[in-house]
C-alpha cells in the first residue's frame, strides 16, 4: 500500500469520523484578515484605503496607490504572507495580490480546519493560496470594481482548486467613505468526497473622516458589519489615533474589536492591538491578537504608498 494511498484513505476516514465543522469553507486563507492595518482595526476595511483593500472592497482601489507586504506568525503552527499592489492606467485603477498560508491541520478538526486552530497546529501538512486581480473606475461620483481570484487549498496530501469573483462599490458622502463588496462568489472545493464552500460574505463599511483632536493629533473611526455564507453576522471596527510630530513623520496607535470563530470560548481574542510608523511614502505596520493559551498571533507590514 502506497504512502498517498494510506494517506487519502486516513483523511477519508478523518473527516467523516472526527467532529468536524458544521458547515466547512475553504480555502482557510480567505477566512483571515486580507492586511496589517485592517487586521488591527477590526477587520474593518471594506471602506479602507491602500493596496490592501484589494482583499476587502475592488471598487477602493484607485484612492490610494501603492504597494505592500506582511508576514504574520499564529503561535510557532502557522506563517501567512501577503502581498498587494495598486495603481492607476489611464481613466482606470488596477491591482493585484496573492495570500498564501502554511500551516498544519490538527486531525481532530476534520479535513477543514479553522483560523482559530492554527496556532495549536497539528499533524497534516497544508497551505490555502488566493491569487487575486482586481479592476475599478469612477463613474458619476460612485467607485465600482470588479475582482477574480485563483484559488487552492493543499492539505496532507490532496489538492483542489478554483475561481471566485469579488464586486464593490463606495464613495464619499460629506467626507466619510462609504463601501459594499460581495466576497467569494463561485463553487466550492472538493477534497476526497468532502465538498466545501468558499466563505462567501456581504459587507458593508465605513471610514470617518480624520477627526481633529488638537495639535498635531487626529482620530480616524473605521467600522463594518458582514453576513457571512452560513447567515453568521460578523461585527467589526477599529480606532486610529494619529500623532504628526513634524511635517513627513507620522505615528499611529489602532485598536480594534471584530467577532471571531469558536462560539461562547473562541481560542482567539476578539480584540487586537497595534500600529504604524510613516516616514514620508514608506511605513512600518505591526499588530498582536492576543489568543487563549500561550500562543498569540504578530503581524509586521511594509507598504509603500
Amino acid at each position: 500500500m502506497s504512502l498517498r494511498f494510506r494517506t487519502f484513505l486516513a483523511l477519508g476516514l478523518v473527516a467523516r469520523s472526527a467532529v468536524a465543522q458544521d458547515a466547512p469553507t475553504v480555502p482557510l486563507v480567505l477566512r483571515l484578515p486580507g492586511g496589517t492595518r485592517a487586521a488591527g482595526a477590526g477587520n474593518a476595511f471594506t471602506a479602507g484605503q491602500g493596496a490592501e483593500v484589494i482583499f476587502y472592497n475592488p471598487a477602493q482601489i484607485g484612492v490610494l496607490r501603492g504597494s505592500t507586504v506582511s508576514l504574520a506568525r499564529f503561535g510557532s503552527s502557522a506563517t501567512l504572507g501577503t502581498f498587494s499592489t495598486v495603481g492607476l492606467l489611464g481613466k482606470v485603477a488596477i491591482g493585484a495580490g496573492i495570500q498564501y498560508l502554511d500551516y498544519s491541520s490538527p486531525v481532530l478538526a476534520g479535513l477543514y480546519s479553522r483560523p482559530g486552530l492554527l496556532p495549536v497546529g497539528g499533524p497534516l501538512q497544508a497551505s490555502s493560496l488566493a491569487a487575486t486581480a482586481a479592476i475599478s473606475a469612477r463613474i458619476k461620483g460612485l467607485r465600482i470594481g470588479v475582482a477574480g481570484k485563483y484559488l487552492q487549498e493543499f492539505i496532507g496530501g490532496l489538492r483542489d482548486d478554483g475561481m471566485a469573483f469579488d464586486a464593490g462599490i463606495a464613495r464619499e458622502l460629506r467626507g466619510t467613505t462609504v463601501g459594499l463588496s460581495v466576497q467569494n462568489i463561485g463553487a466550492g472545493l472538493d477534497m476526497l468526497g468532502n465538498p466545501a464552500s468558499l466563505p462567501a460574505r456581504v459587507s458593508l463599511g465605513v471610514v470617518s473622516p480624520q477627526i481633529f483632536l488638537g495639535t498635531y493629533l487626529d482620530l480616524v473611526a473605521m467600522g463594518s458589519l458582514a453576513r457571512e455564507r452560513d447567515g453568521r453576522i460578523a461585527p467589526g471596527g477599529g480606532l486610529e489615533l494619529l500623532y504628526q510630530p513634524v511635517e513627513g513623520w507620522t505615528v499611529i496607535g489602532r485598536v480594534g474589536a471584530r467577532r471571531v470563530e469558536g462560539g461562547s470560548r473562541p481560542l482567539e481574542s476578539p480584540l487586537t492591538f497595534g500600529g504604524s510608523l510613516g516616514l514620508d511614502r514608506v511605513w512600518l505596520d505591526y499588530v498582536f491578537q492576543p489568543s487563549r493559551g500561550s500562543s498569540a498571533t504578530h503581524r509586521i507590514g511594509i507598504r509603500i504608498q
